[in-house]
């Protein structure tokens, strides 16, 4: 058999596999460290995300000034405001949707406890 092609045929599209497979594996890892820890609650106080994302509203209206975009029409103005928006409504809704996914995590290791101890 020829180097290269057990190489491109095999060696590479396994380690691929494996490599996803630690990926998902790592974020399923990453997602019970988040629900359980103290990170979480960051995400539930809707009056520091608006915060946070007015002064980054700022620094992008600053930006845009400075850079003359405004002048070549309303089609830069649109993109502006739509991006500005964006971020308001991802500070809004964030809050939310962490609760909503705390919730279905939550619920999902009740489901599971109460599966460990019907098949005991």
């Amino acid at each position: 058999m020829n180097k290269i092609t057990l190489t491109t045929d095999i060696l590479i599209p396994t380690f691929s596999l494996v490599m996803i497979m630690v990926f998902i594996v790592g974020a399923t890892i990453g997602i019970n460290t988040l629900m359980k820890g103290k990170v979480i609650s960051f995400f539930l106080n809707k009056k520091l995300l608006l915060i946070i994302a007015s002064v980054i509203s700022v620094l992008f209206a600053l930006a845009f000034m400075m850079s003359g975009l405004y002048i070549d029409g309303w089609a830069e103005v649109f993109w502006f405001v739509y991006f500005i928006g964006f971020i308001f409504l991802v500070a809004k809704y964030t809050p939310d949707l962490v609760l909503h996914l705390k919730k279905i995590h939550l619920s999902n290791l009740e489901d599971a406890e109460e599966q460990e101890l019907k098949e005991v």
